[in-house]
């Protein structure tokens, strides 16, 4: 008896990614291997094909594993290396991201977990990969169209990975705006009253939807949106800790130290220190 049946999809939210794919690759290597502290202007995806390694991200350490699948985005500080006698890691990279509720050029979340398992994923991550250098490699007629229905088709189930959503078309607007207003402002006394003022929204509908969208509150945004830039400042100059406290919204280094070391466990100075330390022992 003949068995005959029809999956229809559901009115599920669409989300249309169109990445630029730069290059993709892949490496194979010993346990001397180690990369040198980079950062890129687009987005760069690891596939750990074969053996382990560690990833040093904004100067928090990972490490990876075959199977798992290592995220940095546009701008993330970053080195990798070798912690077995074999590593093998297909990677590409991507430009042109635009994620709803994520700023250009990210994938996943600022504060998302840059190393994840790809789980039930795995042989079809690693297929599209191989797929992808496969294409590049032999430049076959629309080698460059495929190879970018393949980035995209990859990002999608990194998104399945991270549970990221589409989102409601207004929300998402309305939070882009309000992240226009802090990434201009971040350096100002600004606070919620000012950001509800400007997009012209209730302050309790407007934490709401920012959160979901988000994924963190406004002020959390805030907040990390100030030490994102304290960090640069620190990790790039000998401006004086008050100058950057001044720099990033705080009237006074006091302060500023202190919510530097709630949240990143670490004072200014010993950050500041620590990246001089880190670049130091790479050369």
């Amino acid at each position: 008896m003949a068995e005959h049946l029809h999956f229809y999809p559901s009115d599920e939210k669409v989300l249309s990614l169109r990445p630029r794919v730069f290059f993709s690759g892949l490496i194979n290597c010993d346990l001397t291997w180690s990369s040198d502290i980079h950062r890129h202007n687009f987005c760069e995806i690891m596939y750990i094909s074969e053996g382990e390694g560690k990833a040093h991200i904004e100067n928090e350490a990972f490490t990876f594993k075959t199977g798992d699948v290592v995220i940095y985005n546009t701008g993330v500080l970053h080195l990798e290396k070798s912690m077995s006698d074999h590593l093998s890691i297909l990677f590409f990279a991507v430009g042109d991201l635009q994620i709803p509720g994520l700023p250009n050029g990210f994938i996943i979340p600022a504060d998302a977990q840059p190393v994840i398992e790809s789980g039930r994923y795995d042989d079809v991550l690693k297929s599209f990969l191989l797929n992808m250098v496969d294409e590049h490699t032999n430049k076959k007629t629309h080698y460059k169209a495929i190879s970018t229905h393949i980035a995209s088709m990859i990002c999608y189930y990194l998104l399945r990975l991270y549970d990221i959503k589409a989102e409601n078309p207004t929300h998402i607007k309305v939070c882009e705006q309000a992240k226009k207003i802090i990434n201009a402002n971040y350096h100002t006394t600004i606070d919620l009253d000012t950001i509800v003022d400007s997009i012209h929204f209730s302050k309790h509908h407007f934490v709401r939807v920012f959160r979901e969208t988000v994924g963190m509150s406004p002020m959390r945004y805030l907040l990390n949106t100030r030490l994102s830039a304290a960090k640069d400042l620190l990790g790039n100059t000998d401006m004086p800790i008050q100058l950057i406290a001044n720099n990033v919204g705080y009237e006074n280094a006091l302060t500023f130290s202190r919510v530097f070391k709630n949240n990143e466990n670490i004072s200014p100075t010993e950050y500041r220190n620590s990246i001089r330390s880190y670049r130091d022992h790479m050369i």
